[in-house]
């Protein structure tokens, strides 16, 4: 792994990269093999054009294009899944040349294998809910390890001496049945279980207003609440308000980053984040696509998560890049 990742920084070092406009770059750097200059991928994302989460995983595919000298058409499904299984079969259709999709549960899975069938490679970033036969025609998946974060967040705040043997943590997520979220929960669960703690979980879907209020409610209910794991990016981002609402002080921990997320950690009031790293999750889908349509070589799963906490000793780092590159 290590090994490829160098290839590709070197490759990076050698190339004109942007992140600007829609559809990749014509000014290809790899040599040899097969001609994929001018050839189409299909970059379908599943939330809405206004998740600014996407804007570094957009950047990162682009980026990459860039280098390879593919062409990116990118679609959001708006959280919908027949709109995303409508898009990609539309692109099957016309025969795109790759496709990187995230992929939020097993709707997808008979969509996937038509491509598969058609010979057209599959990679997943950022979520992989395919199952069964789904599960086996996605060639790879570049994303955060859910179960691993999960469990990294939580022995952090263990660590820290915020959770005890016996505590009551709160665990609000947007999107309770989606894959990331019951496998951040596991291993959340996880390292709670060893130690005696538990951990309750409460669905706040995406929008900050609700979401605070939901979280609110939760509180002012469970005044035995010592800590809160917040599982997605949303509840993480309104945990510092929610808690100032109900008078309290609760150590916060969590995943993904905000400005506001940021700005909570500078301050203290948030001890840590797990990083997804979305600009990688967009880089490396379509860079293992060209690897495979020029050279044949397989794509690769990789966590672009491993140990990637985000706390007062990097957040400065972290804030200088956020929004195009974190």
């Amino acid at each position: 792994m290590l090994s490829c990742v160098g290839a590709l920084l070197a490759l990076l070092l050698t190339a004109c990269s942007t992140t600007g406009g829609s559809s990749g770059s014509s000014s290809a750097s790899l040599s040899g093999g097969k001609a994929i200059s001018g050839k189409t991928i299909l970059f379908e994302i599943q939330s809405t054009p206004s998740d600014s989460f996407f804007v570094p995983v957009v950047n990162g595919a682009r980026a990459a294009a860039a280098i390879t000298g593919l062409k990116l058409e990118i679609e959001y499904a708006s959280n919908d899944d027949t709109t995303e299984v409508n898009q990609v079969r539309s692109a099957i259709a016309r025969r795109v040349a790759a496709i990187a999709v995230t992929i939020p549960d097993s709707a997808l899975n008979q969509t996937v294998c038509e491509a598969r069938a058609q010979g057209i490679p599959v990679v997943a970033f950022n979520i992989n809910g395919a199952s069964g036969e789904g599960a086996r025609c996605v060639q790879a998946f570049i994303g955060q390890d859910f179960v691993q974060s999960g469990m990294l967040i939580a022995q952090r705040m263990i660590d820290d001496g915020l959770i005890k043997p016996g505590d009551h943590v709160f665990c609000p997520v947007e999107s309770p049945t989606q894959v990331y979220a019951v496998e951040r929960y596991a291993g959340v669960v996880q390292a709670l279980k060893a130690i005696g703690a538990s951990c309750e979980e409460l669905g706040t879907g995406v929008d900050y207003a609700p979401a605070r209020a939901k979280m609110v409610s939760y509180l002012l209910g469970h005044p035995n609440t010592s800590a809160i794991i917040a599982l997605g990016h949303t509840p993480l981002d309104q945990a510092p308000a929610a808690t100032e609402q109900v008078h309290r002080k609760i150590p916060i921990g969590g995943f993904d980053i905000t400005p506001d997320i940021l700005q909570a950690i500078k301050s203290g009031v948030i001890t840590a984040t797990v990083d997804q790293q979305p600009y990688q999750q967009g880089f490396y889908a379509v860079m293992e696509l060209a690897l495979y349509l020029k050279y044949g070589l397989a794509p690769s799963s990789i966590n672009t998560s491993n140990g990637a906490l985000i706390d007062k000793s990097n957040v400065d780092q972290v804030l200088s890049l956020a929004g195009t590159y974190r």
